[in-house]
């Protein structure tokens, strides 16, 4: 009885105003939602993902892509279509679709050469090229030293500063090809992970073309700090209409508690002519929720900004050059602006660090 008349008296309170109505929304700040995703800016050059890029290129099961600039020195260059583009078919899709074919009809094919497995390998500085060093690999994998990496060129730092190693393991079933990817520091005199992650795809086909399916989830960190993710990718080739049909979902969570979740779907033609897409960006960690839902027809966008249900600013003009207009109509300062166009540019860091997550596996499978 006392509990009930407790309920009572809170309900009272609460319609007599008391306690009063909850506290509304906060104003929306752009600048405050830009600095919020500062950090991810730094999750697409990842210094751990970086080597096990490099890993691949000099172990010859990638093409080298020539020297590496750090994703913000990009920013004024690239497009979240083009960041898109790089998800094509190039190696990954293709790769998958192959390999997964192979393990349908029973063959057994690995994502390693067989002459790797159980191999450990360092870097040697003279020829840019990691060598054999011995038998210390996991059974089913290889394992390389990991170094200091210079992100200007995506190779180990000079003179060479190594502080642990990473194991690749081919973690495939009948249905799936499996990569996961552990790295470990090893400079404090402890064993510490700093690094986990799978990247599993499987596929289907049919008579108009393939369909791939990517998943990833795990974490990596550096000096940077820590981001945790999640990857959902579905790509649908149709080889008929030349087209390729994207649905995405996408998770990084950064050490400062920023979470961005980022939904992609569209098409892109084969031949680079078309791109219709669509992006909605989730962001908390900025004294609120920012939405961006954003349509994006040939390098034209047209959508939204808004914070807790409220439209805050218009998107128009172009992915290079986008125009925003303030939906209250008081106007946005020029660091207003800046932070609007960083917000957008938020999406394009979450591609780059997807797109970087997926490379190990890419290049693995690029025989």
């Amino acid at each position: 009885m006392a509990g009930l008349l407790m309920l009572a008296a809170v309900g009272c309170a609460e319609e007599r105003g008391i306690i009063g109505p909850p506290l509304p929304d906060p104003p929306f700040d752009p600048e405050l939602a830009a600095n919020s995703i500062y950090s991810l800016r730094y999750a697409a050059d990842n210094a751990i993902v970086a080597q096990v890029r490099t890993i691949a290129e000099v172990l010859g099961l990638a093409e080298p892509r020539g020297n590496r600039v750090a994703h913000s020195e990009l920013r004024d260059s690239s497009d979240r279509v083009d960041l898109l583009r790089t998800l094509e078919p190039r190696s990954l899709e293709r790769a998958v679709a192959n390999v997964a074919a192979s393990r349908a009809s029973g063959a057994k094919t690995p994502l390693f050469p067989i002459n790797f497995l159980g191999k450990e390998f360092i870097f040697d500085a003279s020829i840019d090229a990691y060598v054999e060093y011995g038998d210390g690999g996991p059974e089913n994998g290889v394992r390389f030293e990991l170094y200091v990496v210079d992100l200007s060129s995506g190779l180990p730092a000079l003179p060479l500063q190594p502080f642990g190693f990473v194991d690749l393991t081919d973690e495939s079933d009948a249905v799936s090809a499996r990569l996961r990817m552990r790295a470990f520091d090893t400079s404090g005199g402890g064993t510490r992970r700093v690094a986990d992650y799978l990247v599993d795809g499987a596929f289907a086909s049919d008579a108009n073309g393939v369909s791939v399916s990517l998943l990833a989830e795990g974490f990596a960190e550096d000096q940077n700090g820590r981001f945790d993710f999640e990857l959902d990718e579905l790509l649908e080739f149709d080889d008929a209409a030349g087209m390729t049909y994207v649905t995405s979902k996408h998770r990084v969570l950064s050490a400062e508690g920023t979470e961005v979740r980022l939904q992609v779907g569209g098409g892109l033609s084969a031949d680079g002519s078309h791109a219709d897409l669509r992006f909605r960006m989730d962001l908390d960690g900025s004294a609120g929720r920012t939405l961006v839902d954003l349509a994006v027809v040939n390098g034209a966008q047209n959508g939204e900004i808004r914070q807790a249900g409220r439209v805050e600013a218009l998107v128009e003009g172009t992915v290079e050059a986008p125009v925003f207009i303030d939906a209250a109509g008081r106007g946005f300062t020029s660091s207003e602006l800046a932070a609007l166009d960083e917000i957008l540019f938020g999406m394009d860091d979450v591609l780059a660090f997807a797109g970087e997550a997926y490379v190990p596996l890419a290049d693995l499978f690029a025989y």
